[in-house]
């Protein structure tokens, strides 16, 4: 199991990366469609 900890983190983080970059991706498109249905 000793072997298994460092790739089950290495993953989580890269995971939790990903996620974090798409969800900011996708709220910047939703505000800049937003700014574009107000302007």
């Amino acid at each position: 199991m000793s072997r298994v900890g460092p790739w089950l983190i290495a993953v989580g983080a890269g995971l939790l990366l990903a996620f974090a970059w798409w969800g900011w991706h996708q709220g910047g498109l939703a505000l800049m469609q937003l700014g574009m249905g107000n302007c």
